[in-house]
C-alpha cells in the first residue's frame, strides 16, 4: 500500500483528499501547514506527497523545494495542488514537482488526481513539464489575481530592505525569513526555515530573547528590546500576528553595532572632555586657593587695618569664585550648580571666615534647587559675598546676634532675591549706583552685567532687592 502525505491548510480539503485516497487504496497522513509535514516526514516516508500553494507559515513553493533536497524523500513524488492555477503560471518542475493539479470540484478533481497518480506511478520517465491537470474545470478570478499581485509586491519589498524581518510560529519555529536576515545568519533558506531561532543564535541571548517573546505572545509589552555580544548589537521588535490558520510571531531586527560602537567612542570622547575640564576647574580652584593662601599671609603680616580689611575683601571674591570652581569639579553637571547650596554654603563660609569676636550671626537662606550655568554663578557668588561681607563688617557692630536672610521667587520670566539683615540699616539718603564704595559699586556692575536691577531700603535692617532675568 502506497502511502500519502497531503499538505493543506484548508479541513475541507484534507477530509475529501483523506476519504477520497483511503478508499483507492492509498495509505493517507495529513498536514495543515509546512511545519506539521516537516515534522510528519522525520519517521514517515511518504510515496506521494500533495501539496497546497498558498498556506501559512511555509508557503507551498518553498516547502516543495526544502522536500526534494531531503534525500530520504528522493524517490517520492510531488503533485502541487493549486487554487490559483488560473491566475498564475508556475513552472512547478523548477521548484521540485511532478505535477500540478488545478483545485476544482471535487468530483472533476477526484478524476485528475487518479489520472496523475496513475501516470506516475507508470511513468519512468524524468519529469518534465506537463500542463497543469484540470485547468478547464477552473477559471481565472480577477480579485485573486490581485491579491497575488499584492503579496508578490511586498513579498519583494521585504526581500530588499536592510533589517532582518523573521516569522516565528508560537513555538519559536522560523517560517518565513528576509535575505537580509539569511545574510547574517550565513545559511540557506531551506536550512533555515523550521529550526527554531534559539539553535541560531548565541546562547547568552536565550533567556532574554525567550522571556521577551513570551511577554510578546501574552501582549504584556510592545516595547522593544537589545540584544548585544562584544561587538554586536540588535534592536529587536516584535508583533503578534493572530490569524485562524495559525497565530505568528513577527521580528523586526536592526543592526546597531556601528551606531553603539559610534555612541561609545562618543561616550568615551565626551568623558575624556568632562575629565579634562573637571581637571581645568580643579586645577583653578588650586590655584585661586593658592591666591587665597598668598594674601591670608600678607593680611598676617599687615599692621594696617584699611590694608587688612581690603585685603579680607579680596580674599572673599577670590574664594567666591574658587567656590563655583569646586562645585563643578565634584559636581555631575559639569557646566550647572545648585544656586541654593552655593549661597548656603557661600555664607556659612563668611560668616565663619569673618566673625571671631564671639558674635553669634545666623543665616536664613530660603532658596530652592535651581541649577545656574557658571556665567550666571560667578557674578552671583561675588554679589552675594559683597552683600554679606558689608553686613558682618558695620550691620551688626553693636549686636551681640544677628540674622542674615536670603529669599528667592519666582514671578513669571523674572526672579526676586532678597538680601535682608537685621542690624542698624543704612543712612537714608544712600543710593547704591552713586555709592563711592568699591563693594557696593561691584554689585551694581554685576547686577547690571546680569541685565538686572537692584533697589535698597531700611525695613528693621538693609533690605537689598535683585530683580534678574529667569536664571533657567
Amino acid at each position: 500500500m502506497q502511502k500519502v502525505l497531503v499538505v493543506d491548510n484548508n479541513p475541507v480539503v484534507l477530509k475529501y483528499m483523506d476519504s477520497f485516497l483511503s478508499k483507492n487504496g492509498y495509505s493517507v497522513k495529513t498536514a495543515e501547514n509546512g511545519l506539521v509535514a516537516l515534522d510528519l516526514i522525520q519517521d514517515y516516508t511518504p510515496d506521494v506527497i500533495f501539496v497546497d500553494l498558498i498556506m501559512p507559515y511555509i508557503k507551498g513553493e518553498l516547502l516543495v523545494s526544502i522536500l526534494r533536497e531531503n534525500k530520504a524523500l528522493s524517490n517520492s513524488s510531488i503533485i502541487i495542488l493549486s487554487g490559483i492555477a488560473a491566475e498564475i503560471e508556475l513552472d512547478y518542475i523548477a521548484i521540485g514537482a511532478d505535477a500540478c493539479i488545478a483545485k476544482g470540484p471535487f468530483n472533476s478533481m477526484g478524476k485528475h488526481i487518479s489520472f496523475t497518480l496513475d501516470k506516475i506511478r507508470h511513468n519512468g520517465e524524468k519529469r518534465q513539464y506537463k500542463p497543469v491537470v484540470g485547468l478547464e474545470d477552473v477559471f481565472k478570478r480577477t480579485m485573486t489575481e490581485e491579491l497575488i499581485i499584492a503579496k508578490q509586491h511586498w513579498e519583494i519589498i521585504l526581500e530588499s530592505i536592510s533589517d532582518y524581518i523573521i516569522e516565528l510560529s508560537t513555538d519559536f519555529r522560523i517560517v518565513y525569513i528576509n535575505n537580509a536576515a539569511l545574510g547574517y545568519l550565513g545559511n540557506n533558506k531551506k536550512n533555515v526555515i523550521a529550526s527554531n531561532i534559539l539553535t541560531l543564535i548565541h546562547t547568552e541571548w536565550h533567556e532574554k530573547l525567550i522571556l521577551y517573546l513570551e511577554q510578546i505572545k501574552n501582549n504584556i509589552t510592545t516595547k522593544p528590546i537589545e540584544l548585544s555580544k562584544e561587538k554586536e548589537c540588535y534592536l529587536i521588535t516584535a508583533k503578534y500576528l493572530r490569524s485562524a490558520n495559525g497565530d505568528s510571531i513577527v521580528l523586526i531586527i536592526k543592526d546597531i553595532s556601528l551606531q553603539k560602537q559610534k555612541e561609545e567612542s562618543l561616550n568615551n570622547t565626551i568623558n575624556e572632555r568632562e575629565m579634562m575640564i573637571k581637571e581645568v576647574y580643579h586645577r583653578v580652584k588650586n590655584n585661586l586657593a593658592m591666591v587665597s593662601s598668598i594674601i591670608n599671609l600678607q593680611i598676617g603680616e599687615s599692621e594696617n587695618e584699611e590694608v587688612t580689611d581690603s585685603l579680607n575683601d579680596l580674599r572673599s571674591r577670590i574664594d567666591s569664585i574658587s567656590m563655583v570652581h569646586a562645585k563643578l569639579f565634584r559636581g555631575k553637571d559639569l557646566n550647572n550648580i545648585n544656586l541654593g547650596e552655593y549661597i548656603t554654603d557661600l555664607v556659612g563660609n563668611l560668616i565663619d571666615s569673618l566673625v571671631h569676636d564671639g558674635r553669634t550671626i545666623v543665616p536664613d537662606i530660603s532658596v530652592p534647587v535651581v541649577d545656574i550655568d557658571f556665567d550666571k554663578a560667578v557674578p552671583l557668588g561675588i554679589i552675594f559675598t559683597e552683600l554679606t561681607t558689608n553686613a558682618l563688617k558695620y550691620a551688626f557692630k553693636d549686636q551681640q546676634t544677628g540674622m542674615i536672610t536670603i529669599t528667592y521667587s519666582e514671578r513669571g520670566e523674572e526672579v526676586e532675591i532678597v538680601f535682608a539683615d537685621n542690624g542698624t540699616g543704612f543712612p537714608a539718603d544712600l543710593s547704591i549706583n552713586e555709592a563711592e564704595s568699591l563693594g557696593f559699586s561691584l554689585v551694581y556692575s554685576l547686577v547690571l552685567q546680569l541685565n538686572g536691577s537692584i533697589s535698597i531700603e531700611n525695613n528693621n535692617g538693609a533690605v537689598f532687592k535683585i530683580i534678574l532675568p529667569s536664571l533657567t
